[in-house]
């Protein structure tokens, strides 16, 4: 058996790390016990619907290897007692997310189907973009809060620099083109004048991921939150790397496993 036990962030972080561990007991039928993603679990339908992979809050046991990982009795990847006398193997969080990255890809389907939303987040967003079948809805990812300090700030564009990254591809596809903007901080519409934009009513982080996962494209900095919204929503994405380039349509690609993007190219920020 495979045993989640750590918590590297927040939700897509955790997905993110989750997945290799899921994909490789999907793949040769081993039993994973994910006891890690209680804070997120409400958010989704069909965590427990496989029967090799179970979603259960354990918070004594999850303490308990916490407290001998701190001992330094256990690490990620390497023997310990209880690899050997009980056949448990136990993973880590984030360290995790780059491993078994061609199960991903083969387990994509189910584990779309085991991370799908609820309802009552899909249903209001599904509304919404009924009524937009006719427009090129393009999701834009503002993401700021710790992008103002992780890697010095380096990701962290003003709605300025996003608004020239959104002319420069309204300008390539046309008529009918729409921006769904995401943002963990409060936008200025103002700041958008003369684009055609529109944000979720009464959204959440949940319903913000799955909105960007219904999108025709996605664009802004590099992050595993719209990372997972491609993955999930098998949606073309390009990350701004600078602030002075130009985004090409051309250049879009979905992403099919962590930092993978579908034509062969590899994010690599760390």
């Amino acid at each position: 058996m495979i045993i989640n036990y750590d918590s590297p962030g927040q939700l897509c972080n955790r997905i993110w790390s989750l997945l290799p561990s899921i994909a490789y007991g999907l793949q040769y039928e081993e039993k994973v016990l994910v006891i890690n993603f209680t804070e997120y679990s409400d958010v989704f339908d069909n965590l427990n619907k496989n029967k090799l992979i179970r979603f259960s809050s354990k918070k004594h046991l999850k303490r308990f290897f916490l407290s001998i990982k701190s001992r330094g009795y256990i690490q990620n990847g390497r023997p310990n007692i209880f690899s050997k006398l009980f056949h448990l193997n136990l993973i880590e969080g984030w360290s995790n997310r780059l491993g078994n990255a061609e199960m991903v890809v083969d387990q994509a389907e189910e584990l779309r189907r085991i991370f799908s939303f609820k309802s009552d987040i899909t249903g209001p967003v599904d509304k919404i973009f009924s009524s937009e079948k006719d427009n090129i809805i393009i999701g834009v990812h503002i993401r700021r809060g710790d992008y103002k300090e992780w890697l010095d700030g380096i990701y962290y564009y003003t709605d300025e620099e996003y608004r020239y990254q959104m002319y420069a591809l309204q300008k390539q596809l046309g008529t009918g083109v729409k921006f769904l903007i995401c943002s963990n901080e409060k936008i200025n519409p103002e700041n958008f004048k003369g684009l055609d934009c529109f944000v979720i009513p009464d959204s959440s982080g949940a319903k913000d991921l799955y909105a960007l996962s219904r999108c025709e494209y996605i664009i802004g900095p590099p992050s595993s939150y719209s990372q997972w919204a491609s993955f999930y929503g098998e949606v073309p994405v390009k990350y701004i790397m600078s602030s002075d380039e130009e985004l090409i349509v051309s250049d879009f690609s979905r992403i099919i496993s962590f930092n993978t993007f579908e034509n062969g190219n590899i994010l690599d920020i760390d």
